[in-house]
């Protein structure tokens, strides 16, 4: 994402926070970006994408300083480490997710709606990989229910944080934490059923599979548009895009395999630099799914970084 585009959702964010969401009209957000409102629609087809990508933004940057701040050592004191970052990310955004809470945000639209109930899930299933990797076989069994606890443990916590207006310490309470799921993960007796299991959780892995399957045909339909677009062009020069798409399609669609990052890479830049006005915005649009692409799949995010 270039500087830019950040600067306007980062300047949305603090807008949001200050005045709400529903109250923040577009002219609010031209005039604090410093553009007109024609201008306003070139990057943003209406306010509700705008807010969905605000919500991606912030949604990566939690999931960055989580990885970010493991480190080395053992498992259960990067655990520690994990939590404690997302204390103080909670501490640093507690204005906005105020916000997100009193406005009922996920009620603005089907997709956002969609987009915060996957992003839950996803936290879901980190943290049944992280018990998983922390306490081993002794909570294997109950790892979909150790999660739930989890999970409804620190919500808890989080919500009593946004409103608690004297600083606390996320290292104190992300160790204070981790000492309750030790004892909850000790209480279970080796005859004892879980209540949650993977099976529980299949309606959700479906939805995550539909809408990649979703994601995936938009795809595909950027990809034909680029296509639609060379006509026109000088048939050298038609000829070389149309084989660098294939190329890129292939690697990001027909490949079992993430795609090769360096190769991605090449292409975009190829293809930039063959970009004429009647192939640009078929290109924004191809690249823009690719980036939603890429965020549903969890692949490497350095050739995006670098467009």
């Amino acid at each position: 994402m270039d500087e830019r585009r950040v600067r306007f959702i980062e300047t949305a964010m603090k807008l949001f926070a200050e005045k709400g969401y529903h109250a923040t009209s577009i002219q609010d957000l031209v005039e604090a970006w410093g553009i007109s409102k024609g201008a306003f629609y070139h990057h943003f087809a209406s306010k509700e994408e705008l807010l969905l990508e605000v919500l991606r933004y912030y949604s990566e940057k939690m999931v960055a300083d989580f990885t970010a701040s493991g480190g080395d050592g053992p498992e259960k004191e990067r655990f520690v480490r994990q939590l404690a970052a997302h204390f103080s990310h909670i501490r640093e955004y507690k204005d906005f997710l105020r916000m997100i809470m009193s406005e009922q945000l996920p009620k603005v639209n089907p997709e956002v709606e969609r987009y915060m109930f996957r992003q839950h899930g996803r936290l879901f299933l980190w943290y049944c990989t992280r018990l998983t990797e922390v306490y081993g076989e002794a909570v294997g069994p109950y790892v979909y229910d150790v999660a739930m606890m989890t999970n409804g443990i620190i919500r808890q916590y989080l919500f009593y944080f946004f409103f608690r207006e004297e600083a606390f310490d996320a290292d104190e309470a992300a160790r204070f934490l981790v000492r309750r799921i030790d004892a909850i993960v000790a209480s279970f007796t080796a005859d004892e059923r879980p209540l949650l299991t993977e099976e529980s959780f299949a309606p959700w892995v479906k939805m995550e599979e539909q809408e990649r399957e979703r994601q995936r045909e938009r795809l595909v339909s950027a990809f034909a548009a680029v296509r639609e677009a060379v006509n026109g062009l000088d048939p050298k020069q038609a000829s070389d895009v149309l084989e660098a798409i294939a190329a890129l399609e292939e690697e990001l669609l027909g490949r079992h395999a993430p795609p090769r990052v360096y190769i991605v890479e090449a292409l975009l830049l190829y293809l930039r630099h063959q970009q004429t006005p009647q192939l640009a915005p078929a290109l924004d649009a191809l690249v823009k799914e690719m980036d939603e692409y890429q965020r549903q799949n969890g692949w490497e995010r350095e050739v995006w970084k670098k467009r």
